[in-house]
């Protein structure tokens, strides 16, 4: 953890980034709607933010924390997410390296490194990408069943007194 000690969703240890040893990510999860039934006369209602609005996300978590971490040799990445499953171009790419690395790991764990390029290897990253996604739009559903959970139980439990 940094000096400052910046909090931090997710630390992997020696993840082998150039320049890095551990990698910390933060996910923060937001919701894709556009304003309220009471806002500008309800126009907004259903509309959903663009991928600018996970961008401006991202640069806010980057600006406070990423020189804390660089400063102690850590790599940070904000993972921005949203409920309507869309994901940030940036956090996409850091999936990528991971799947890239895995994907090397797996062929040099049975051998056959001189694969490495091929079609097969090629096919080998997309699978690997495509469950690596899969699997992060399935914690994304969990997390936001859990957070409406959770927000609903807090509003009652105000409201009702056991």
């Amino acid at each position: 953890m940094a000096a400052s000690n910046k909090q931090d969703d997710v630390e992997l240890v020696n993840f082998g980034l150039d320049g890095f040893n551990n990698l910390v990510i933060d996910v923060s999860i937001c919701c894709d709607h556009i304003g309220n039934s009471t806002v500008n006369n309800g126009h907004l209602n259903g509309k959903m933010h663009t991928n600018d609005y996970l961008q401006a996300r991202a640069g806010v978590k980057d600006s406070m924390y990423k020189e804390d971490y660089t400063a102690v040799g850590i790599a940070f990445a904000s993972a921005i997410v949203s409920v309507a499953d869309q994901i940030h171009p940036e956090f996409l790419r850091l999936l990528w390296v991971l799947t890239d690395k895995q994907t090397r790991n797996y062929y040099a764990l049975i051998g056959a490194e001189e694969e490495i390029g091929s079609e097969a290897f090629t096919w080998s990253q997309a699978r690997t990408f495509s469950f690596n996604k899969n699997s992060i739009g399935k914690a994304i559903t969990y997390a936001t069943v859990t957070l409406a959970t959770l927000t609903c139980y807090t509003t009652l439990s105000s409201l009702v007194k056991f």
